[in-house]
């Protein structure tokens, strides 16, 4: 039998979570009974990395115009928005020749906008569309049109919808997709790792920590929402109490807004924590920087679809601290794999960061316990199995 051919549409070629766990799946693809192609808007991270993994992809989809429009705004002003609808319906076209030339089986949504456009594509072309939804589709994250848009999409044109969470899958229902179109389906990790204790002392070297420093590390994009913020106000209460402490924060800002680091940097020297705090800028090593850490904090200010950063943690035993808000409760047990603290609270986020700090027997036990709940839950390749298996059966309903 013939492999299921499968295109999956990305609008954004950076790596960002829904990318990165769009290429693990993809890793795992090659003992399923699928084929995938990917369509995207034209090269970046991405589809670098596909070519690393041998897949095919096709560019110019969607429109760079579409690209503009945001969550919460239309993106650009002024006469350009009325040539929207013209862009929308050039890039369906041209997505529903690739879908017909190409013999596609099904269509995989793997991003917000993807979801629109492709859906209609994949209609026109007479083919099932699947989406694999990555965010909390509800009036925090997005405008009144984009959610009538996702509601009416997904109750008429999606097969099936693949939330990463049940968070995920309580909002995507709320407006108006049927519950049995919805399946809640975990992002996965690679279980097996561990932590490597060379690596572990070449990243203390590199920030002239010693063995017996207690570091904590907050990993992520910084944007005001993740709480980079939040974090730097609980590190300066910490240093008080845990004097030998240091902190790591690892990422970049959201299209190099360097405003937003400028601000974080004034925030960390007004509070007389330069000596503490090391902005590390992004690191391609960033789960090795994880690794070199006693605990991770997780410090989103609003509701996290998932927080795939805490299941990597968790899968090298480092114990978290988290927000307890979105999809996170879902991945930490408050008190017996990590601690959960309210979103925004620097006084309780520093509070849990001494408690695991001063207390190496704690972490221990909650790493452990952390390493065999993502062990059961968060496999990488069990859980991509879920996601063929569940592709497998609408291409074949599609058939039938």
């Amino acid at each position: 039998m013939r492999q299921l051919r499968v295109l999956v549409v990305n609008h954004a070629v950076d790596l960002g979570g829904a990318e990165l766990m769009l290429l693990r799946t993809l890793e795992q693809a090659s003992d399923s009974d699928l084929e995938f192609e990917v369509a995207c808007p034209h090269e970046g991270p991405l589809t670098r990395e596909l070519g690393k993994l041998g897949i095919k992809f096709h560019l110019g989809h969607p429109s760079e115009r579409l690209l503009g429009i945001k969550r919460k705004s239309l993106g650009k002003k002024g006469a350009s928005i009325l040539l929207y609808p013209v862009d929308f319906l050039i890039s369906v076209l041209k997505l529903f020749i690739l879908i017909r030339k190409r013999g596609y089986d099904l269509v995989l949504t793997n991003s917000a906008k993807a979801d629109i456009y492709g859906s209609a594509a994949a209609r026109l072309a007479g083919k099932p569309v699947v989406w694999r939804i990555h965010d909390i589709v509800d009036r925090d994250a997005f405008n009144s049109l984009n959610l009538f848009l996702f509601g009416f999409f997904g109750k008429f044109f999606a097969s099936k919808v693949l939330a990463i969470s049940n968070a995920v899958s309580r909002a995507i229902i709320s407006i108006g997709v049927p519950e049995e179109k919805v399946l809640t389906i975990y992002n996965g990790v690679n279980v097996q790792a561990e932590i490597d204790a060379e690596k572990r002392r070449k990243i203390r070297d590199e920030f002239g920590l010693d063995e017996g420093t207690p570091v904590a590390v907050m990993v992520g994009r910084l944007v005001d929402w993740k709480g980079p913020d939040v974090f730097i106000r609980a590190c300066s209460a910490v240093a008080q109490q845990v004097q030998q402490a240091k902190f790591l924060l690892v990422g970049s800002p959201l299209y190099g807004d360097k405003e937003y680091v400028n601000f974080l940097k004034k925030l960390s020297s007004e509070l007389k924590m330069d000596e503490k705090i090391i902005f590390t800028g992004f690191r391609e090593d960033a789960f090795d920087v994880i690794s070199s850490a006693d605990c991770l904090v997780h410090a989103s200010t609003l509701p996290e679809p998932f927080g795939l950063v805490i299941v990597e943690a968790m899968s090298l035993g480092v114990p978290v601290i988290a927000t307890n808000a979105g999809g996170v409760p879902e991945i930490v047990e408050d008190g017996v794999t990590g601690i959960l603290v309210p979103p925004g609270d620097a006084n309780s986020l520093a509070s849990a960061m001494v408690r695991l700090l001063v207390d190496p027997d704690l972490r221990k036990e909650m790493g452990e316990r952390a390493k065999t709940r993502a062990f059961e839950l968060f496999d990488i390749r069990n859980n991509s199995r879920e996601i063929f298996d569940a592709l497998e059966s609408v291409a074949k309903k599609g058939k039938g």
